[in-house]
């Protein structure tokens, strides 16, 4: 991780000491527009603002983190699986102290091909995690909706994976199908918890109070339906960073609260 150009991150410029908390998440949820992408930079800007370095890796072909923590890739990070190049390259600085992002192109539509075999695919994205665990005190990936092989490889290697569950049962039914299809994932790796609520829909009250109780592992917080996740979309910046006192940011907070009880100790 040693080259410097047009912001991407040069670690000999950091200091390098670290904390104690030394853990890895990621954001996976195969339903789409559940919030992953806004859970991610939001819970990693948290852990910045306590003093934890925090890289957040996109591994989302949209590139959403990539694009609210302001970074501008000009390198396609396929060719860190396709030809072996040093992952740092791919890392860049963003506007917040000890917040960096390994950041997304589109060339990962294409991700799933870069390793012949299946096995090879998870050995190197536990290789990769394990890596960058050793600069940095929190990495959360930004997983797509899909299961490649890369991404079993992920969630296999992270400590816990944090699921987005809106009021809905297709949100539900893709959290199950999740939890079916990757049953060597242990039970405590999975903290899902209710998001996009709008506490004026009595349809909503109810899913909360009569349905969510009944969801494995369920966090006890959630997150409420705000237009505040567009503004973070329009000024490329964390919803706890831009308008911290937003309902949004009190209930990322609190989620933030909840994931810290919830990892392992050291």
């Amino acid at each position: 991780m040693q080259l410097r150009s047009n912001g991407v991150i040069h670690l000999s410029d950091y200091d390098k000491r670290m904390t104690d908390f030394v853990r890895s998440l990621a954001v996976f949820q195969l339903k789409g527009g559940v919030g992953k992408t806004t859970t991610a930079v939001n819970i990693a800007a948290l852990a910045a603002a306590e003093g934890i370095r925090t890289l957040v890796w996109d591994l989302d072909p949209q590139g959403a983190a990539t694009w609210c923590l302001g970074a501008e890739p000009d390198l396609k990070q396929d060719k860190v699986w396709r030809d072996g190049l040093p992952i740092g390259r791919y890392i860049h600085r963003t506007p917040y102290d000890r917040l960096d992002v390994l950041a997304a192109d589109i060339s990962l539509r294409k991700f799933h091909q870069s390793v012949a075999d299946k096995r090879s695919a998870r050995e190197t994205m536990s290789e990769a995690i394990d890596m960058l665990g050793e600069d940095y005190g929190l990495v959360i990936v930004d997983c797509p909706p899909m299961i490649w092989p890369q991404i079993e490889g992920v969630l296999q290697s992270v400590d816990r994976i944090l699921v987005p569950v809106e009021p809905s049962r297709l949100s539900i039914r893709a959290y199950e199908q999740s939890r079916q299809q990757l049953e060597w994932v242990k039970k405590r790796q999975w903290l899902p918890f209710v998001t996009l609520i709008d506490r004026r829909k009595q349809a909503h009250v109810t899913w909360v109070n009569e349905t969510a109780p009944n969801i494995e592992e369920l966090l006890p917080v959630f997150i409420a339906y705000s237009a505040s996740a567009e503004r973070m979309l329009e000024q490329r910046a964390p919803v706890v960073s831009c308008l911290p006192h937003v309902p949004m940011s009190r209930n990322y907070r609190a989620l933030w609260e909840a994931i810290k009880q919830k990892l392992p100790a050291t």
